[in-house]
C-alpha cells in the first residue's frame, strides 16, 4: 500500500513538472536585456538599470509597476543558479515543485531519508560540535552571486564536509582556530554541506570518501588543498603561496625614489616598514584587495639597504609603520606606527585615501567609482573633469589643479575633481562636445559633469580655459572657484544632456598580456593538480617535442641558407623562364578528355571549347583566354580547345547529326559529305557544348549571328537551308559551320549566282559581309566578336542546335 501510494504522488509531481517545464513566452533575458550566458556583475548591472527606469514613484507611465514586478521577477531567476540552469536547459520559470521534491523534510522526496528518520539502516551523527561547520554553511546561489565576484579583492578559504565523515570531526578545531586566525586579516572561511549542497561540492572538488577537502578561491580561481595533513600552519603557507610575488615590491634606498615617483599608473604608494623579513599576510590581503588603486612596496627595518629610508621619513625602528602617498614623494599624505599593524585601521586608512589627489580616469571603471550615477539633483554629485595631452607640457596645468584642490577643500561627496587625456578618451569628449567642434579645442578646459543614471549625463563647460603659468594663476584659480560655488549652491540642472560613450581602458591587456597570464593561470592549475613525479614525466615530453621542433627549425634554416648560396652561385647564369600559370585553366578535348567535359557534365554545365590548329594555336589561345577570363568564376562553365586535325571526324557526325534534325522538321532527305568539312574553315571556331540537354551552339566570324548589318536576319532557317542540297552546303553561307568555301572569286559561287531557293521563302541568304570579293579569312580577326556571343550565348538567345546523342569521339 506504501509503495502505491508514493508511485502516485511521484506521478502527480512528474505531471506537474511536465507541466512547468513548456517553454513559455516569457524570456528573463529580454527582460533584462541580457544575452544568455551573461554574468553575475551584467545581470545585477542590468537589474539596477532597468529598476531604476520602471521604478513606479519615478516612472509616471501606467505600466512602469507590471513592468517593475517583471524585472523583479527576472532578477530573481536569474540569480538563482538552479533556477537559471532549469530555465536555459527546459525552459522552467517556476521551480516550485522541484525544489519540494528536493527539499530534506519533505518525507516523500526522498526514500532513503524516510527510513533513516525512522531508525533504517543508516545511522546519522548528531553531535553539537557540529553546528560551527553549519554556521559558516553558504549554499551554490550565495557561492555564484557572492563569493565568486567576491573573490576579486578578498580570498575565501572553504572546507567541504560532511555528517558522515569522521575526519571532519577531528579537522573542527583547526578549523575554528583557523577562523580565529584568519578572519581579522581579511581571508573569509565558509563552509559547504556536501549531502545538502551536492552540485556545489563537485564544483569545488569535494568527493565523499575524501572528505574534507579544503579549497581557496580567490580572483574567482579555485585552488585545491592538496597535503595529506590538515593543520594550521600548513594552511596559512598554502594561502601565502597563492598570492603573485609582484603584489608587493621590495623597496630600498636605490629604487625607493622610482616607487614612489611613478603617477602615471593612477595609483596612491603605500610603503609597509616592518622587522621581520617575511612579509606579513595581512599585509598580502591588504595589497590583494587594494591593487587596483595601491601600489604596495615594504622595507625592512634595521638593514643598511633601507638606512636613507628610514632616516629621511623618520620611521620608529621599532615599530611597524605605514607611509601613505600620493602626488607628494616628499611628504607621505597619511602615516601611522604601530607595534602590530591591526588590519582594520590599515583598511581604514587606505579606503580614505586610495585615490590620488587628482586622479585620472583611465577606464570605465575608475569613472563609476569616482563619479557614481545619482539621479537626485539634491545628492548629485559632480565631477570636475580637466582635459589634457599626455605630455609635459600640461603636468604644470594638471600640478595647479591639485594645488586648488588643497587650497579648497571641497567636499568629495559633493565634487571630485580629476583629469583625462583628450587623445586616449577622444570618443568620450566627442559626446561632450558641441556638434562640428573639435576635441583638440577642449584642450587645457574644464567641463563639470553629472551622471544622472548609467547612461545620461549633464555637463556645462567652464568658457574660459584652466591656463598654466604665474601670470595667469590668480585668475585661472579665482574663475573656476567662483564657478563650482555657484553651481553647487544652485540644484539647477546643468547646461547640456548627452548620452555616454564609455572610456576606453587604457590598461587593458594585449594579446601578449593576455597570452601570459593564461599560461601562468595554466601553471598554477598544473601545480594544484598534479604531483612533482607527473609534472617532470609532462615536462620531458614537451621539452622533447619542443628539441624535435627546434631541430627542425634549424635544419629548415640551413636549407634555406645553402638555397640561398646556390642562388648567388648561379646570379648571373641566364635563367629558364618558367610557364607562368593562371587561374583559368583551358582543358584539351580528346578522347581521354571527352566524356568528363561533355557526356558527363552536370545539368546546367556546358564546356566551351576553341577549333584551331597547330599553326594558329599560339595566336588564338591567347585571345580566346583574354576573353573568357571574366567568367573564370563561374563553377558551371569549363573552357577547352581542340585541335582540329584530331577531332575533325567527331565535328563532322556532330553537324552531320545537327542536319539531321532540321531534316527530320523539315521533311526532306539530306546526307551530310563529311569531306565536305575542311580543317581550315573551322580554324577559329568556337563550339559551346550542353552535355545534358544534347545541343550545342557555334560561334565564328562568318557566322550570320555575328554580322552587325541591319539588313542581315537571324538564323531562323538556316539549318534547313543547308539541307535542301549539297550545292547549298558548299555555298560560303555554310563556312560557319566549317564546309568547304574557297571564296574564290569563281562563276560558280552561290552568292554570285544566287539562291536557288529564293523564290521559295522569299528570303535572301545570309550575304552580309560574304560578298564576291571576300579573300580569304585571317586568324588574326577570328575571335573578335566572341565577347559579345559570349554575352548572348549566357542570354540565352543564340542559335540552339539540337542533336539525338553525342557522337563517339575518334575516328569513323
Amino acid at each position: 500500500m506504501w509503495n502505491f501510494f508514493k508511485n502516485f504522488v511521484y506521478a502527480v509531481l512528474l505531471v506537474n513538472m511536465t507541466i512547468g517545464a513548456v517553454h513559455c513566452s516569457w524570456d528573463p533575458y529580454k527582460v533584462l536585456g541580457l544575452k544568455r550566458g551573461a554574468s553575475i556583475p551584467e545581470i545585477r548591472r542590468a537589474y539596477k538599470q532597468s529598476a531604476r527606469e520602471w521604478h513606479p514613484d519615478k516612472n509616471r507611465n501606467e505600466n512602469a509597476e507590471s513592468k517593475f514586478v517583471e524585472v523583479n521577477k527576472a532578477y530573481e531567476l536569474l540569480s538563482d543558479p538552479v533556477r537559471r540552469k532549469l530555465f536555459d536547459q527546459k525552459g522552467v520559470v517556476d521551480d516550485s515543485l522541484n525544489r519540494n521534491m528536493h527539499n530534506p523534510n519533505n518525507r516523500f522526496g526522498d526514500g532513503a531519508s524516510f527510513f533513516s528518520g525512522h531508525g533504517g539502516f543508516r545511522f546519522q551523527f548528531k553531535m553539537s560540535e557540529m553546528t560551527a561547520f553549519h554556521q559558516y554553511r553558504i549554499t551554490l546561489r550565495r557561492y555564484e552571486n557572492f563569493i565568486l565576484p567576491q573573490s576579486q579583492n578578498q580570498p575565501y578559504l572553504i572546507l567541504v564536509y560532511s555528517e558522515w565523515c569522521l575526519m571532519c570531526l577531528h579537522v573542527l578545531p583547526i578549523w575554528q582556530r583557523l577562523v580565529e586566525d584568519l578572519n581579522p586579516i581579511g581571508i573569509n572561511l565558509a563552509t559547504v554541506h556536501f549531502d545538502q549542497e551536492v552540485e556545489l561540492a563537485n564544483k569545488l572538488g569535494g568527493r565523499r570518501g575524501e572528505l574534507p577537502h579544503v579549497v581557496l578561491v580567490m580572483d574567482s580561481r579555485i585552488s585545491h588543498y592538496i597535503e595529506d595533513e590538515l593543520s594550521n600552519s600548513k594552511v596559512i603557507e598554502f594561502i601565502r603561496s597563492r598570492f603573485s610575488r609582484n603584489l608587493i615590491a621590495f623597496v630600498n634606498d636605490q629604487n625607493i625614489n622610482e616607487f614612489i615617483g611613478g603617477w602615471k599608473d593612477n595609483k596612491v604608494r603605500v610603503m609597509l616598514f616592518g622587522k621581520l623579513e617575511l612579509v606579513r599576510l595581512r599585509y598580502l590581503t591588504l595589497a590583494f584587495k587594494y591593487r587596483p588603486h595601491t601600489l604596495f612596496g615594504y622595507a625592512q627595518l634595521n638593514l643598511e639597504t633601507t638606512r636613507a629610508i628610514v632616516d629621511k621619513f623618520g620611521i620608529p625602528l621599532k615599530l611597524d609603520s605605514l607611509l601613505l602617498f600620493q602626488e607628494d614623494r616628499d611628504r607621505p599624505a597619511a602615516r601611522l606606527s604601530m607595534a602590530d599593524l591591526p588590519y582594520s585601521t590599515l583598511k581604514d586608512i587606505i579606503e580614505t585615501n586610495k585615490y590620488l589627489q587628482l586622479p585620472r580616469l583611465s577606464s570605465q571603471k575608475m569613472l563609476d567609482l569616482l563619479c557614481p550615477p545619482e539621479s537626485s539633483n539634491v545628492r548629485r554629485r559632480l565631477c570636475a573633469i580637466l582635459v589634457t595631452e599626455d605630455r609635459e607640457e600640461d603636468e604644470e596645468a594638471r600640478e595647479q589643479l591639485r594645488h586648488f584642490t588643497r587650497q579648497f577643500k571641497f567636499s568629495r561627496d559633493r565634487i571630485v575633481f580629476s583629469y583625462l587625456f583628450r587623445e586616449k578618451q577622444t570618443e568620450f569628449l566627442r559626446a561632450l562636445l558641441e556638434d562640428g567642434k573639435s576635441p583638440a579645442e577642449a584642450t587645457t578646459k574644464v567641463v563639470i559633469v553629472w551622471r544622472q543614471d548609467i547612461q545620461r549625463l549633464s555637463y556645462s563647460w567652464l568658457p574660459q580655459p584652466f591656463v598654466s603659468g604665474a601670470d595667469n594663476w590668480n585668475s585661472s584659480v579665482n574663475y573656476l572657484h567662483r564657478t563650482l560655488i555657484k553651481i553647487l549652491g544652485s540644484a539647477q540642472p546643468l547646461a547640456h544632456t548627452t548620452s555616454m560613450k564609455e572610456l576606453v581602458d587604457e590598461y587593458a591587456r594585449g594579446i601578449l598580456g593576455r597570452i601570459t597570464a593564461r599560461l601562468v593561470t595554466t601553471a598554477e592549475i598544473l601545480r594544484d593538480h598534479f604531483t612533482r613525479q607527473e609534472l617532470l614525466a609532462v615536462g620531458s615530453v614537451v621539452g622533447t617535442v619542443l628539441f624535435i621542433a627546434a631541430v627542425g627549425y634549424v635544419m629548415t634554416y640551413l636549407v634555406r641558407l645553402e638555397e640561398e648560396t646556390i642562388r648567388k652561385t648561379n646570379k648571373g647564369l641566364p635563367k629558364t623562364p618558367r610557364p607562368t600559370t593562371t587561374e583559368l585553366k583551358l582543358h584539351e578535348l580528346r578522347s581521354e578528355t571527352y566524356n568528363g567535359m561533355v557526356r558527363l557534365l552536370k545539368p546546367g554545365c556546358r564546356t566551351v571549347v576553341l577549333l584551331l590548329d597547330n599553326e594558329s594555336m599560339d595566336v588564338l589561345i591567347p585571345k580566346f583566354h583574354k576573353a573568357v577570363w571574366p567568367y573564370r568564376k563561374n563553377k558551371s562553365l569549363l573552357f577547352g580547345w581542340m585541335n582540329i586535325d584530331r577531332g575533325l571526324p567527331w565535328y563532322s557526325r556532330l553537324l552531320n547529326l545537327a542536319l539531321k534534325i532540321a531534316d527530320d522538321d523539315e521533311g526532306t532527305d539530306v546526307t551530310l559529305d563529311s569531306n565536305s568539312v575542311k580543317p581550315k574553315n573551322c580554324v577559329g571556331t568556337v563550339v559551346s557544348l550542353n552535355g545534358h540537354r544534347r545541343y550545342f551552339c557555334i560561334y565564328h566570324a562568318r557566322h550570320p549571328e555575328c554580322v552587325s548589318d541591319s539588313g542581315a536576319k537571324r538564323m531562323q532557317n538556316m539549318a534547313r537551308r543547308l539541307t535542301v542540297s549539297n550545292r547549298v552546303m558548299n555555298d560560303a553561307s555554310g563556312a560557319f559551320m566549317g564546309f568547304d568555301s574557297s571564296l574564290e572569286d569563281s562563276d560558280n559561287s552561290d552568292v554570285e549566282r544566287g539562291d536557288p531557293l529564293k523564290s521559295q521563302d522569299m528570303e535572301p541568304l545570309i550575304t552580309s559581309g560574304l560578298g564576291l570579293h571576300t579573300q580569304q579569312f585571317s586568324t588574326d580577326f577570328a575571335l573578335e566578336g566572341l565577347s559579345n556571343w559570349l554575352d548572348r550565348l549566357f542570354e540565352g538567345t543564340t542559335q540552339r542546335y539540337n542533336i539525338n546523342y553525342w557522337p563517339d569521339f575518334g575516328n569513323l
